[in-house]
């Protein structure tokens, strides 16, 4: 035992003698190739190295004994070079890559989660996660749409997911992106759901002030909805079921760490199967008209999915090109009486395609470029027919947008709290409409438009951020070029730290819109689709343009969050076709203006396993026409007086119970006396509404596999409130 333990006593010393070993040496600007090799024969060892690495390289050594240590510090000290040992005989020579040190001002996040994890404000937008986001009262599915509802000051008049009116502002009037193709209709089930699969969408940036001048065309909010350009290692798979869908996502590298391609689709199955959550919206949605049963014959179905292509070719460039469809089919049939049928018909797409191509030329400076088509294409056709003879009569209703355009946007950082966004972009409408009605006699166009435009935009914004200042200001200039019109939107946002708690902002924007849509007054049993897009011609629809001024204080302090925040809104440009205003003495198109003032208060409390929020919207919004109401300002379809919102979330461990209470004036409307005419235009409003949500569900996981169940109920007490009151003329026969 002693002889084995001196054994390794004596080979232990010898090792450590040996690499202490010196030997005298002497290099007088001799090249580091020559001293390498006359080293690696002195000490018997060798050095591995990329050649070029040695090139002008020198090495100067003052005569004496040097260990291998010694030597491989002269030449880390002289070359700038670093060395490694690998094994007793083997070293290494290489460059080390350190990362360039720079201070940049990243852009603060005013609070983490706002309502919900998943949800964030940073500085003057809202940013949503989709994927990450935890559920929402009444919605068992992530909806994007519906979760923006929740927000302070956003509100939907007709209860449905996609008729989102921000601050008074129409639908319509709302910028809403997907991976830069411009949305037209956005939803299924005539916007009771969205149109969007969430598992597609990996962020949602959602501005309703301050908006950075390179979004244009709408002059309310701006909806920007941005896939994922990240690459994954190993394939990502989402399957999921509700009561009128099935959906699934596919994400796969192709080429490693270079090609990536991601997939999702969602596909009804309401036309052979109505389960209790159909007939429920489908009782909403076709009150009031010959819509009565769904079975097999009659039938309402929906898909939509989406595809993506993302490559890197360098760590600094990215290239992707997206596609998107969205489709909804509605074909009824109905007996009227003994002796005639009806059938009613509709197709609704909105299909896109975008190239995107980014590049970092260095950390001062960068490039997107964006090249977007997107097709717009509504058909609604009612025929009336007799069994016993040929006679017929039908109408039919077309509305169509061809949207196509590029943008070349760059950055530019001057220093860690300058920065500069300006660029270029080009866009082009094509929108037409045609109401139609035939027998088998003759045929009568009852309206029919077609108009294109090609608009020129270029954009400046400088941006300064520092520990208490964030400053955004610049404009966008438009030229539209078939109506020979341009405008300049200023935009200016200041955000101001008081103190540690407490932050100011300031903002003010000026939007202009060339694409609006009017509520037709043509008869037709879809009353959540009688509004068509029109294109502006400066006569019959003008541009509309919007100015808001809005200021905010908010304070956050340990669990506690407030947000305080007023705005003032003015609108020039509207018409009385926009909001189905129509003069009772004439048919003229009225042009008009309108304002919005509101306030808006969230109130936030967190804790570990519990969440609670309250928020409380006041909005007056009013328009005023020329020969309507003798000219005088009166209370607009929008106007909902005062809103509160209250929500409470409770967690335990991978269970979850979220509770949503909602309350609301309600809309107004006006009065006709018993010869149809209005005596008072939207004077009056209809009873509050309120109604309870109420979600409950479950996650658990086993290895790289989850699962999520749950049950949502919408209207839990099964409150019914009247939604809208609307009067239809009748003639006598």
């Amino acid at each position: 035992m002693n002889r084995i333990l001196l054994f390794f006593l004596y080979l232990f010393f010898s090792c450590s003698v040996f690499s202490q070993t010196k030997v005298e040496l002497q290099f007088s600007a001799t090249s580091l190739e020559k001293v390498i090799s006359k080293i690696e024969k002195k000490f018997n060892i060798k050095y591995s190295y990329v050649d070029s690495l040695l090139v002008n390289k020198q090495l100067t050594l003052a005569k004496n004994k040097y260990s291998i240590d010694d030597v491989n510090l002269q030449i880390e000290t002289q070359t700038q070079l670093k060395t490694t040992k690998i094994s007793d005989r083997f070293y290494t020579v290489f460059v080390e890559n350190k990362p360039e040190i720079k201070t940049i001002q990243l852009k603060e996040v005013i609070i983490e989660s706002f309502l919900i994890d998943g949800i964030k404000k940073q500085n003057q937008k809202f940013i949503l996660s989709p994927q990450k986001q935890e559920t929402l009262a009444g919605v068992t599915d992530t909806d994007v749409l519906l979760s923006l509802q929740q927000l302070p000051g956003v509100k939907s008049i007709n209860e449905t997911a996609t008729g989102l009116f921000v601050r008074g502002g129409t639908s319509d009037q709302n910028l809403l992106l997907f991976d830069g193709i411009r949305l037209f209709h956005s939803g299924h089930l005539f916007g009771m759901i969205s149109g969007i699969n969430s598992n597609a969408v990996k962020t949602v940036n959602f501005f309703t002030n301050g908006i950075n001048p390179k979004f244009g065309e709408r002059i309310s909010s701006v909806i920007d909805l941005q896939t994922s350009n990240d690459l994954v290692k190993k394939t990502k798979t989402i399957i999921g079921a509700n009561a009128l869908n099935v959906d699934a996502f596919l994400q796969t590298p192709i080429v490693k760490n270079k090609l990536d391609i991601q997939f999702s689709a969602r596909k009804s199955f309401t036309e052979f199967l109505q389960l209790y959550t159909f007939n429920q919206l489908a009782e909403k949605v076709f009150q009031n008209t010959d819509f009565k049963e769904f079975n097999n014959e009659n039938k309402f179905q929906f898909y939509d999915y989406t595809a993506k292509i993302v490559y890197k070719p360098s760590a600094k460039s990215t290239f992707s090109f997206t596609n998107l469809s969205i489709n909804n089919n509605l074909n009824f049939n109905y007996k009227i009486d003994t002796e005639s049928v009806s059938n009613q018909q509709m197709k609704m797409i909105n299909d896109g395609y975008s190239i995107n191509w980014s590049k970092k030329y260095s950390n001062q400076f960068s490039h997107k470029l964006l090249l977007y088509y997107s097709i717009y294409d509504f058909k609604y056709q009612k025929r009336n027919e007799e069994i016993l003879s040929s006679k017929f009569e039908t109408f039919k209703k077309l509305n169509r947008i061809i949207n196509s355009g590029a943008e070349l946007n760059f950055n530019s950082v001057l220093n860690d709290k300058l920065s500069l966004d300006y660029g270029y972009q080009i866009a082009g409408n094509d929108i037409s409409h045609l109401f139609t009605s035939y027998n088998q006699d003759f045929s009568i166009d009852l309206n029919l438009k077609h108009l294109y435009n090609i608009s020129h935009s270029g954009f400046f914004n400088f941006g300064y951020s520092d520990t208490l200042w964030n400053l955004q200001t610049g404009f966008r200039y438009n030229y539209f070029t078939k109506i020979n019109a341009q405008t300049i939107e200023p935009r200016f946002f200041l955000q101001r730290k008081i103190a540690k708690e407490i932050t100011f902002q300031f903002s003010f924007d000026r939007k202009t819109q060339s694409t609006s849509q009017v509520k037709e007054n043509t008869a037709n049993d879809l009353s959540l689709e009688n509004y068509v897009w029109v294109l502006a011609d400066n006569k019959k629809y003008p541009i509309q343009k919007a100015n808001q001024f809005s200021a905010a204080l908010l304070f956050k302090k340990n669990n506690w969050f407030l947000n305080f925040e007023s705005y003032y809104k003015t609108i020039n440009g509207i018409t009385s076709l926009n909001f189905g205003f129509f003069n009772q003495n004439s048919n003229q198109t009225d042009a008009g203006e309108g304002f919005v003032k509101g306030i808006d208060v969230f109130l936030q409390k967190k804790a570990t396993k519990w969440r609670t929020a309250f928020s409380y919207s006041y909005q007056d919004s009013q328009n005023k026409f020329e020969t309507i109401n003798n000219g005088k300002y009166f209370k607009s379809n929008a106007n909902n007086k005062h809103a509160v919102n209250f929500s409470f979330n409770k967690k335990w461990n991978n269970f979850s119970a979220i509770f949503g209470w909602f309350w609301h004036t309600g809309k107004p409307f006006s009065v006709i006396n018993e010869n149809g005419e209005i005596t008072s235009l939207n004077k009056n409003n209809l009873q509050d509404y309120h109604r309870l949500d109420a979600t409950f569900d479950y996650v658990f996981s086993k290895k790289e596999i989850q699962i999520k169940t749950g049950i949502s109920f919408y209207n839990l007490y099964n409150k019914k409130t009247l939604l809208s009151r609307e009067y239809e003329r009748k003639y006598a026969s």
